[in-house]
């Protein structure tokens, strides 16, 4: 009798598990999609690396619970599960909030707006974006021909201070998640760059992600 008795409640004890296990892995699949949505959503916007995208991003993962709730509702946990996927979803938020940085279309309107030395001949303009490094790759370069390279870097870097940019040294500028490089050589992101007109010089302005050290 004791066997007939014990049998059905251990198919009811592995069908209870199985059902679980089904149902965690329901979990991580739903939190593993979302993470990717905003994920991309954070680099395709340019949101990343911003204190308004950590928010965001936050509030966004938050989201994810309530599919959370239907697939462990039936718990008598359910309340401390609960309480812990609020935890590990907000800690993926502001993962995700410092990812990335501005995007290409956000440094070429910066690259566009800076401050232009004197006599400045555009010679050409370049951009690269990379979304698999987050952003981090993304450039857009504007090659000038100049008069002379160190009088036009100093009234393009003074241009910049009186806007607020922060000079980092070795002609480089910040300005919230943007940073400007000024070199006196073409970019190597400059494929094939033109020469400067006979007695001018090379000004290269590069716009990417800020990079304090």
């Amino acid at each position: 009798m004791a066997t007939m008795y014990m049998e059905p409640a251990d198919v009811e004890r592995r069908v209870t598990v199985g059902g679980w296990v089904l149902r965690g892995v329901g979990v991580l699949v739903v939190w593993t999609v979302w993470t990717f949505l905003v994920g991309a959503a954070l680099l395709l916007t340019g949101n990343g690396g911003k204190a308004a995208g950590t928010v965001v991003a936050v509030a966004a993962m938050l989201v994810a619970l309530v599919p959370t709730w239907f697939l462990v509702r039936a718990s008598r946990p359910r309340a401390w599960f609960l309480g812990g996927a609020t935890v590990v979803l907000a800690a993926i938020g502001i993962f995700l909030g410092s990812l990335g940085g501005p995007s290409l279309a956000q440094m070429t309107g910066v690259g566009a707006s800076l401050p232009v030395a004197t006599g400045a001949q555009l010679l050409t303009i370049s951009s690269v974006e990379n979304t698999l490094c987050l952003q981090e790759c993304s450039q857009v370069t504007h090659l000038y021909a100049v008069i002379d390279f160190d009088g036009a870097s100093s009234q393009v870097g003074d241009g910049l201070m009186a806007a607020g940019w922060d000079a980092l040294g070795d002609g480089s500028y910040c300005h919230d998640q943007f940073g400007v490089r000024l070199t006196d050589v073409a970019d190597p992101t400059i494929a094939d760059p033109p020469a400067p007109p006979p007695g001018m010089d090379l000004l290269s302005v590069s716009t990417s992600r800020c990079e304090r050290s």
